[in-house]
């Protein structure tokens, strides 16, 4: 697909999820509320995906060799492992921060599924992080 037949449907993308937000906000009764959520959902994902991508477009267009640099830079192995330290750290981070949340909202004696359900959230966490742990060593 050429530049000009994207950057014709990443407008009409825009279009469609302008008139979205309109039926989203104007659906907003109590009982279509469901359906204006929906919409608005759509509306802000399709909203930023296409105007990301047509800010992509352009400054592809503008600087095409700092684009190709920046792809350089991010398939870098060096690069490629601060990711993957990043991720693995906020991840320790966000299972210390549910856990918090179990206990906050035990305390405060909130929503008994809410409780049990961040704690499976929390214990995913842990069998994901074994198995992945699992795999990758018998990988390496």
């Amino acid at each position: 697909m050429n530049q000009k037949k994207k950057k014709t449907l990443l407008i009409l993308g825009i279009i469609a999820s302008l008139i979205l937000q309109f039926i989203g906000i104007f659906l907003g009764s109590e009982d279509r509320r469901i359906v204006s959520g929906i919409c608005l959902t759509i509306y802000v994902l399709l909203y930023t995906l296409c105007i990301n991508k047509l800010s992509r477009m352009s400054r592809k267009a503008e600087f095409p060799e700092a684009v190709r640099q920046e792809e350089i830079e991010f398939h870098d192995e060096r690069n490629t492992q601060i990711r993957n330290r990043a991720k693995a750290r906020t991840s320790d981070i966000t299972r210390w921060v549910i856990i918090a949340l179990v206990w906050v909202n035990y305390m405060v004696r909130g929503a008994w599924w809410m409780t049990l359900a961040l704690s499976g959230v929390f214990l995913l966490m842990y069998i994901l992080d074994f198995c992945y742990t699992e795999k990758y060593q018998n990988e390496m």
